[in-house]
């Protein structure tokens, strides 16, 4: 992260000669706790030649009203990996927003992304009850009537808890292979095979790496790193 940060505010100071640039980084998933957002390099007489620092936020460490009050939708697809000492309103807030705030495939990736960075399981299907029933006024998001129509909500309700659990993950899979096309375009056979390879866990973890990510080649790479 420290290189590819340098890679980006150097790109900006050419493109922006004359702004004064302010660089953050967003970490989830626990990722990044040793990075302090200060870095140099030395020469040979350890005289430093380079230094560059940007502000790292922490997303754990982060209260979700925090979020909730930047009115930023595309950063409360993130909210499910902040701290959420009263989870339900929070998350009700967050839907909300992102529905007043866009429409269509936007809307549709947003939700997407929220539901698939809601990590924790109970969190996650408290986000799912939120976004799937109308019960707080909030109106059916495209992405939403989607799933009513593939069936893949009255499957996920009916069975046993094995059977829910199943489907929850195979959705989460669902979701984010929907999200990689709207970002990628179309998916070869083969990384579409790498991607469905993957594990609950590993599903998650490259949903959260998405937000790192500058081109398919990082994707690529990704897979071939954790596959």
């Amino acid at each position: 992260m420290p290189i590819r940060m340098l890679d980006y505010q150097t790109r900006l100071a050419m493109i922006y000669r004359d702004r004064p640039t302010y660089s953050v980084v967003w970490y989830v998933g626990g990722v990044g706790a040793r990075d302090e957002g200060q870095h140099e390099r030395t020469d040979l007489e350890r005289h430093t030649y380079l230094a560059w620092r940007y502000r790292v936020i922490r997303l754990w460490q982060l209260d979700g009203e925090a979020l909730l009050a930047l009115q930023r939708p595309a950063l409360l697809a993130l909210i499910g990996q902040t701290r959420l000492r009263d989870p339900k309103p929070i998350l009700t807030q967050a839907v909300r927003q992102i529905i007043a705030s866009t429409s269509g495939e936007r809307q549709a990736q947003l939700l997407a992304e929220f539901l698939l960075l809601c990590t924790d399981k109970e969190i996650s299907a408290m986000a799912e009850q939120i976004i799937r029933y109308d019960r707080y006024g909030i109106p059916e998001s495209p992405l939403i009537s989607k799933w009513r129509e593939e069936g893949r909500i009255e499957g996920k309700e009916e069975g046993r808890i094995e059977g829910k659990e199943e489907g929850r993950e195979e959705g989460q899979l669902q979701l984010l292979l929907r999200l990689l096309t709207q970002r990628y375009g179309p998916l070869s056979a083969t990384l579409t095979a790498q991607v469905k390879a993957l594990t609950s866990a590993q599903v998650l973890d490259l949903a959260a790496a998405l937000f790192d990510f500058t081109s398919r080649d990082d994707l690529e790479a990704w897979l071939v790193q954790h596959g």
